[in-house]
């Protein structure tokens, strides 16, 4: 006898003969057995498994009559009597599926399912054990299209679209569709599927997408160099590839440079950390967190934000100068994320698999050069002397690709001349095949050549043409395979390949001018994206600043290293409110780095952001300072005072403004409305027509509170700032006024679900400080179904800070207050726990916000 519970409900001899089963409820009480192999149930679980909450008086003679009548159809040793419990005896669709998973067999896991678990039947008291099922179910397929779009992406991209429709909410499955897509040259349509996916997880959720997949995405905007769709011999790499992330928490790609590691990686897809340009294994965290879009948070590592964000396969590149810090930033998340590595050496971590990735054959050699060759020059016929060149140069693809740019001006034979190598096999030896192959590429480029390929090492990302100012020398350098070259969606980019860079690095001699070149690239580029944060092309200034960003941050550095306080403030101040507007604290970071009162208010923003207690710095007292010291304290009564003088001693319009809206709360909550009125609908009126979208958001919201404190209809702000598109990452209250509609709208389940991610996401990024605006709409959704709850949000609110208090005096009226001395973490704390207690007893089976 077999039990089926996959695609409906059903018995079968061994023979495959069909067996009445009963009544639905006969067949309910098989399912409650079947989803629990091997265990006895006892009777009164049954019950509330068969009958869910409201089990008549007669539950317990029920149950016996159905097992009597399941034990007369199946045969009396299907279920066996374990005291005051039952079991199945029997094997089940169920048992097998679920023990391919837990041995890690996806692929097989996949081929098992039969469909969804009792399909047509009513069981609401199974509903929790079928929801578990389906997710091992979508864990599995998610880890088994993982492993397909290694060996053939354009094979899964039909399946990956109908699973992303279906389960819009899986980010893990969108970062896959995305990665199937861009490995089959469809970047337009890998981005479109990142901006459909943004757009659901925004309306129904109230969540931007999580750091996984924002890395994909910033992968496919950054054209991160990847392989063509078919690799010249690598068949057996890529099928050990994919056998190996199959069964492995941790795989490390191995070999020397210039093998082809981080091209073989990139054809896993997930999300790509290289860890090139950092010196320190105690910088592999940053590097991680630069990659995934990850700012770093008070109290949230970057391990657990990457755990938390669950992607599909992190890609650690390049690994072996900080293989310590590599190997333990593997090791701590691999219990929960998939990692691929690529290292000269293993990482040595439990349960590591190592795919060792040789030299090509003769025959992929020779396929190499001549594709490779066609390509530098289409006259290229084939020549009999490459065979024995790629020998010469160990089979190394690297090697080979700049021997092979060099036939438009040295015949195969002329290079086999030039080389010097001998025949060496051991990886060691491939290393300095590797650098003797560049140093002879290095050797034949002219004098202005050389000395601009050894100046560009110092670029930490892809570079415009602009970097340099003897820009036609560029393409010789792509031309002879040193630079590559690609289209991203703000133009062609170049960069240089790690094993490149690393020599070219070596030999630049005058590295300080180097540097300087590329910091006045730098300032060129960050006053143009600058000047797009503060109009209407707001959203590509915010890409175009994520791009730029390793660079800034390379050459920001460099100022500081060098002693140029004035360079540092000129490369941050163009994007200095990226700080307040999406939370990119390292701004802050560098702002306590420099004097006086203007970057006395970013290191407030950054302290404010995480709650921190910590001290402003002594700097001369000043307008700007003043107001500094004002807003870090929640002064309103000072903020007005300092207000007109701190405004008038910045003279930038664009900073003007937004130093007039950041305190906008503080002096709600000091019951300035007037001046709040008068100067934010000023501001809102000129950024609704020329931007930047965000601060009309910002605006608009807080007009919207103004009203709603002084007894007004907020509704018409608070809905105009919900109709503005903003960048992703942007910090908003667009949530909580999305729970408020629900709430009216009386769908109480909705609103729980909508605040509580809204809560979650604050929790996840650190942003408490917005947890008194939250605590302000808890009150008003909870006090009526939880009053203990929203009195114990109210006794914090008053004591938040002025905001809060004047909410809670002016807003929340015959609640009694219970006294609470929580902070604002703990606060977002105690919300969400009642949230989704509230969420579960109004009766939502919407999963907790938080990352698919």
């Amino acid at each position: 006898m077999r039990i089926g519970l996959l695609g409906g409900v059903r018995a079968t001899t061994d023979d495959g003969e069909p067996v009445d089963i009963g009544s639905p409820r006969s067949q309910v009480v098989l399912a409650a057995l079947a989803l629990a192999p091997g265990a006895a149930l006892p009777v009164p679980r049954l019950i509330d498994l068969v009958w869910g909450d409201a089990p008549p008086s007669t539950a317990p003679k029920a149950l016996q009559w159905h097992i009597a009548q399941l034990r007369k159809s199946l045969g009396a040793d299907v279920i066996a009597t374990v005291g005051a419990a039952y079991r199945l005896e029997v094997p089940t669709d169920v048992a097998l599926f679920l023990e391919h998973v837990h041995n890690g067999d996806v692929a097989a896991a996949v081929a098992a399912w039969g469909g969804m678990p009792l399909a047509g039947l009513a069981a609401p008291g199974l509903d929790a054990a079928v929801a578990g099922l389906v997710e091992e179910w979508l864990n599995a397929v998610e880890a088994d299209l993982a492993r397909r779009v290694v060996a053939s992406p354009g094979a899964v991209v039909g399946e990956l679209s109908a699973f992303v429709a279906e389960h819009p909410t899986r980010e893990g499955l969108a970062a896959l569709l995305m990665t199937a897509l861009y490995r089959t040259g469809r970047q337009a349509d890998a981005l479109a599927v990142y901006q459909r996916v943004r757009r659901h997880l925004v309306a129904e959720l109230g969540v931007e997408p999580g750091p996984g997949l924002r890395a994909v995405e910033q992968q496919v905007l950054a054209h991160v160099p990847v392989s063509a769709p078919v690799m010249i011999g690598r068949e057996a790499e890529l099928a050990a590839l994919a056998e190996a992330l199959r069964s492995a928490p941790v795989v490390t790609l191995v070999g020397p440079g210039g093998i082809g590691k981080t091209r073989l990686a990139s054809t896993a897809g997930g999300a790509f950390v290289s860890l090139a340009e950092i010196t320190s294994s105690a910088d592999v965290p940053q590097a991680v967190a630069d990659a995934l879009g990850i700012v770093a948070r008070p109290g949230v590592s970057v391990v657990q934000a990457v755990v938390a964000a669950r992607p599909a396969l992190l890609v650690l590149d390049n690994c072996e100068h900080v293989l310590d810090g590599a190997a333990a930033f593997a090791a701590a998340v691999s219990s929960s994320v998939r990692v691929l590595a690529t290292s000269r050496e293993r990482l040595s971590v439990p349960d590591e698999q190592v795919v060792v990735v040789e030299p090509l054959s003769a025959e992929a050699s020779v396929e190499l050069f001549d594709v490779r060759a066609r390509a530098a020059d289409p006259a290229y016929a084939g020549d009999a002397a490459v065979a024995e060149l790629c020998r010469r140069l160990d089979g190394i693809p690297l090697a080979i690709e700049l021997a092979a740019a060099r036939v438009r001006s040295h015949r195969p034979a002329d290079l086999l001349d030039r080389l010097d190598i001998g025949v060496r096999r051991t990886g060691a030896a491939r290393h300095r095949t590797v650098r003797a192959a560049i140093q002879w590429s290095y050797d034949l480029l002219s004098a202005d050549e050389q000395a601009l390929f050894c100046r560009l090492s110092v670029f930490a990302a892809p570079f415009d043409l602009g970097a340099v100012a003897d820009d036609h020398l560029i393409g010789d350098l792509v031309e002879r395979s040193v630079l590559t070259v690609h289209d991203g969606l703000f133009g062609r980019r170049f960069r240089m390949l790690e094993p490149l860079r690393q020599f070219a690095s070596s030999l630049l001699r005058d590295r300080a001018a180097a540097m300087d070149e590329h910091a006045g690239w730098c300032l060129r580029q960050v006053a143009h994206v600058g000047a797009l944060l503060r109009g209407p092309a707001e959203a590509e200034g915010v890409g175009r600043l994520a791009e730029l960003w390793p660079n800034l941050r390379v050459a920001v550095e460099w100022a500081f290293e060098s002693g140029n306080p004035e360079r540092a403030d000129a490369l941050i101040r163009p994007v200095v409110t990226e700080l307040p507007l999406r939370g990119r604290r390292e701004i802050g970071d560098w702002a306590a780095r420099l004097t006086g009162g203007f970057w006395l208010i970013w290191v407030a923003e950054r302290n404010i952001q995480g709650s921190s207690p910590a001290a402003l710095p002594d700097v001369s007292d000043d307008p700007l300072s003043r107001y500094a010291r004002a807003y870090a304290s929640g002064d309103g009564p000072g903020l007005v005072a300092c207000l007109p003088e701190a405004v008038a001693a910045v003279e930038d319009p664009h900073l003007q403004g937004f130093l007039e809206l950041m305190p906008s709360g503080t002096l709600i909550g000091a019951g300035r409305f007037g001046h709040v009125d008068h100067r934010v609908a000023a501001l809102a009126g000129r950024y609704r027509v020329s931007g930047p979208p965000t601060l009309a958001h910002w605006a608009l919201q807080t007009l919207g509170y103004s009203a709603m404190f002084q007894g007004r209809e907020p509704d018409e702000f608070f809905d105009a700032a919900a109709d503005v598109d903003l960048p992703p990452g942007t910090l908003s209250a667009n949530k909580t006024t999305e729970a408020r509609r629900a709430f009216r709208r009386g769908d109480l389940a909705k609103a729980f679900e909508l605040l509580g991610a809204h809560v979650e996401e604050l929790l996840e990024t650190g942003n408490v400080v917005a947890a008194s605006v939250v605590a302000v709409e808890f009150i008003a959704i909870t006090r009526e179904s939880m009053p203990a709850e929203a009195a114990k949000v109210l006794g914090y609110l008053q004591h938040a800070n002025d905001f809060g208090a004047m909410a809670a005096a002016r807003l929340v009226h015959g609640l009694t207050t219970d006294a609470s001395g929580m902070d604002d973490r703990e606060a977002l704390n105690y919300m969400r726990a009642a949230l989704s207690a509230g969420r579960a007893r109004s009766g939502s089976r919407t999963p907790p916000a938080g990352r698919a």
